[in-house]
């Protein structure tokens, strides 16, 4: 399911405080109730909420976190990614774009000291899917 939510042009991204896990049941029935069914609700991993979070804040990856080789490859997905947008009318030529970026998107995976151990796993929620940091790279 995340990787499908995650291709909606219809995305809105709240950041909230202070609830009790059981909240999260009574959001989704929320979300249902007001999406008229056809909306969906991904609980994010902790790991991508301490990320989002720090983005939010204006911080960086502490040094310590990056490694040159996940830096420059992390540099090379966000180019692979603006050079898929800008060749959107030929198909052939955004698979060939998307299929390259996928694969630097694993080799950062395997690059990356924090995410090196936790790469590919995913954790299913009562609500839906947790979002791991490989389904927030794509994003």
């Amino acid at each position: 399911m995340a990787s499908t939510m995650l291709e909606r042009d219809d995305i809105s991204v709240y950041v909230v405080a202070g609830l009790p896990k059981s909240f999260k049941k009574r959001l989704s029935k929320f979300v249902d109730t007001e999406s008229r069914a056809e909306g969906e609700l991904m609980l994010l991993d902790d790991e991508i909420t301490e990320w989002l979070v720090a983005r939010l804040r204006g911080e960086k990856a502490r040094s310590h976190e990056e490694t040159p080789a996940s830096a420059a490859l992390w540099r090379a997905f966000r180019a692979l990614s603006a050079a898929r947008y800008h060749v959107q009318e030929n198909p052939e030529l955004e698979a060939r774009i998307r299929a390259l970026r996928s694969t630097v998107e694993e080799l950062w995976m395997l690059t990356r000291p924090g995410l090196r151990d936790e790469a590919g796993e995913e954790e299913e929620g009562d609500v839906g899917e947790t979002v791991t940091a490989e389904d927030a790279s794509e994003a």
